[in-house]
């Protein structure tokens, strides 16, 4: 009896370690699974870029969406005041010496006239009036003869005007063959007078604001319409709030809809704005160099592939923050800088430049931004 009891005892004790031994490898077995399962997944997810971030991004936008425009405060830590342009001074300059020289020449073919005419008949004097009227009435001197060659070699008739390369305004004025003027304007300059502008301005052509973030600018309709209607050369800029690739997408994304939607032709570029912000809950300080590396990157390829590199789409940005706060690859897409002074000390290429934000231009009432386009 006591080997059978210590037999069935062997027996019980063996049965529960086995389905002990069992219940752990099926355990082993179902963690096994959800790990492989995690593993598969989780890569896949950046938690950065589209989760966190983006929630706290899109929440903080929506947040501050109807106050963002009151919110754009520039801050342009290197302007000093502008000064009259340098190389229009010394235009005016050598225009006052030509003139001066021009008189002086006169001045001196009088004189000779009357050392000639003294030694002819020293009995005769000549007032310096008296000449000058006896000039003007001999239509056949060799002085007389000499000006009006130089002045029928000077004249341009419209077909040679037409041939000349370079800008011209929208009245047709010809404007040169570089650094001539554009304008750029949003709902801050109100109303404009676009026939004004077009007939009376030395202007080239403007660059008009599409909005900022995914909101349009409140004047731009009207703005694109009357540029249309009177055939004023134009491009686009749009003022970015992005922090995150997500936020770039959205900016991106509502670009490529608004050329769609009025038909956009923006001959003189479509340009990003990066610059420095702060909104309630955000600010442009956040953002690394790589991150507006990533930013600029994604916007510029975006547009200019719906596009079809039609269009240069480059960035616009203020001078020492393009050198300061930009990453290398988003400051090789500058092509458009602000500094209000008498020459830009950008250290890179670039094709316009704003030189001031107090320019007076007809058709609009108060400052408005002006620009050389080379």
């Amino acid at each position: 009896m006591k080997k059978i009891f210590i037999l069935l005892f062997t027996v019980i004790l063996f049965t529960g370690c086995s389905n002990k031994k069992e219940q752990k490898e099926d355990t082993n077995a179902s963690y096994d699974v959800k790990k492989d399962y995690y593993v598969s997944v989780v890569p896949i997810v950046n938690h950065d870029d589209y989760n966190n971030v983006q929630k706290q991004v899109v929440y903080n936008y929506e947040e501050v969406k109807e106050d963002a425009l009151k919110e754009e405060i520039i801050i342009e830590q290197d302007i000093i005041p502008f000064v009259e342009d340098e190389v229009a001074i010394i235009k005016e300059n050598k225009e006052v010496d030509d003139t001066l020289d021009i008189k002086e020449s006169e001045k001196q073919v009088a004189n000779e006239t009357v050392n000639t005419e003294e030694k002819e008949d020293t009995s005769i004097l000549v007032s310096e009036d008296d000449l000058n009227n006896k000039v003007n009435k001999d239509e056949s001197s060799d002085f007389i003869l000499e000006e009006k060659n130089d002045i029928k070699e000077e004249v341009i008739t419209n077909e040679e005007l037409e041939k000349m390369e370079g800008f011209y305004s929208p009245s047709g004025k010809y404007l040169g063959d570089t650094k001539v003027k554009v304008i750029d304007v949003s709902y801050y300059q109100g109303i404009i007078d676009w026939d004004k502008f077009a007939s009376d301005s030395d202007c080239y052509g403007v660059i008009l604001r599409l909005g900022y973030y995914d909101t349009l600018d409140k004047m731009f309709e009207r703005n694109i319409n009357e540029i249309k209607r009177l055939n004023i050369p134009y491009g686009i800029y749009l003022f970015s709030y992005a922090t995150t690739l997500n936020g770039a997408l959205k900016e991106m994304n509502f670009t490529n809809q608004m050329i769609n939607k009025y038909n956009i032709e923006p001959t003189l570029g479509i340009y990003y704005d990066i610059e420095s912000w702060n909104t309630k809950s955000s600010s442009s300080n956040n953002i690394s160099k790589e991150k507006y590396d990533s930013i600029v990157q994604l916007f510029i390829n975006g547009v200019s592939n719906y596009v079809s590199y039609k269009y240069k789409v480059k960035v616009y940005s203020g001078r020492w923050y393009a050198m300061n706060r930009l990453g290398s690859i988003a400051k090789s897409y500058v092509d458009w800088v602000a500094e209000y002074n008498s020459t830009c000390k950008y250290d890179s290429n670039y094709s316009m430049w704003q030189y001031t934000s107090k320019g007076s231009i007809p058709g609009i009432n108060g400052n408005v931004d002006i620009s050389y386009l080379y």
